[in-house]
């Protein structure tokens, strides 16, 4: 609270810049009764251990789709729309494998160029971050819970009481700065987690964050610095033309100067609050990365163990350039009844966990369907 602005009620406030505590029993989720409420209307029917091998298209119009099922192929027709929802990895392959792409591309590998659309795959982004950590001498981290006696009396503490530290999130709090002032919004999130995984002798010996038996037994924390706005694009390909193959998936990361640039700001942040008067009480100071002289030691750093934060959108983008794949109603350019419903159609990802905007998406999938039948 003495580096950031004033507490919101939660993560959504119109603050530019902010700080939240997660509540991780907030009462947030989504209806899940839709699906008893479709099956007891009849017309929703659920394959499992389905692949879809691609979207059938006839005269420019999306007329249902071929899938493999139990070693058989199965045609599956549409009386109306197609809704492709296969993720921003799914998605662009499934419409690749079905002749939507760049028409190039397509041909090198023997797919009938149904309708060239040069941005399918292109486009792909994500949210990266690392790991800033301090040796704490509060005994209430969750390298302590993990001791063996503790998980024993935690677990208890739990199911008698629904108290302690098992009811918290393994990500505590956040806040979102402008490394910049001159910026319209923030373009660095920081999360707070009440572990730490030790130093490089611990990560070559395979300390694993999300593993917690890996964990070193010293109480520490980390504070990540994650690039929320980030610059940097990379795409989704076709290995070949069989469904079963996986997409060549190649992201990019931190290809564009101002990424690092960005995450370097977030180290000297980071370090800053852990200095901090605040936190004499709880650290004296940073302790991972060991060693920091330079601005290319903390680069090094970053390069070391940044990783995605799974929040791959983007490639099916919509919009109404040259590079978008959906319009504004999701719907192909250029295929009738056809429609993408997932995160893929991002033209840029928000500056926060992309799965709320995606169930909207969904929803307003639907709203656009009942439109127009």
């Amino acid at each position: 609270r003495d580096m950031v602005q004033p507490s919101a009620q939660h993560c959504l406030s119109k603050q530019p810049e902010q700080y939240s505590q997660i509540d991780p029993t907030a009462d947030v989720h989504v209806n899940s009764g839709v699906p008893n409420k479709a099956f007891a209307f009849g017309n929703l029917t659920v394959k499992t251990n389905a692949l879809v091998q691609r979207i059938l298209i006839e005269n420019d119009t999306a007329t249902g789709v071929e899938i493999k099922i139990n070693g058989k192929v199965e045609l599956i027709k549409a009386r109306k729309e197609v809704i492709l929802c296969a993720g921003a990895f799914g998605s662009p392959q499934i419409l690749m494998l079905s002749g939507v792409g760049h028409d190039n591309e397509l041909s090198k590998l023997g797919i009938e160029v149904k309708k060239e659309l040069a941005g399918v795959g292109k486009n792909l982004h994500d949210h990266v971050f690392y790991g800033i950590s301090a040796l704490s001498h509060w005994k209430g981290t969750l390298n302590n819970v993990n001791l063996p006696f503790n998980q024993f009396k935690h677990t208890l503490n739990w199911l008698f009481k629904r108290k302690g530290p098992l009811t918290t999130s393994p990500l505590e709090a956040v806040a979102f700065f402008k490394t910049d002032s001159s910026l319209a919004q923030p373009d660095l999130q920081l999360h707070f987690a009440p572990a730490h995984i030790g130093n490089d002798s611990n990560l070559a010996a395979g300390a694993d964050f999300y593993n917690p038996k890996t964990y070193p037994k010293t109480d520490g924390f980390t504070i990540l610095p994650s690039l929320i706005q980030p610059k940097s694009r990379g795409y989704v390909a076709l290995r070949s033309k069989n469904p079963n193959d996986a997409p060549i998936i190649q992201p990019n990361y931190l290809e564009h100067p101002d990424d690092l640039k960005t995450l370097v700001s977030g180290y000297n942040k980071v370090k800053s609050i852990i200095e901090s008067k605040a936190f004499e009480a709880y650290t004296n100071g940073v302790s991972y990365p060991e060693k920091i002289e330079t601005e290319a030691d903390i680069v090094a750093h970053i390069k070391k163990i940044a990783e995605c934060i799974y929040h791959p959108v983007g490639t099916c983008k919509m919009g109404c350039d040259a590079m978008s794949v959906v319009d504004p109603e999701l719907r192909v350019y250029g295929i009738k009844n056809l429609r993408v419903a997932d995160a893929s159609v991002m033209p840029q990802i928000i500056s926060g966990n992309t799965n709320a905007p995606t169930i909207m998406i969904g929803e307003r999938a639907a709203d656009f369907i009942l439109k127009s039948s």
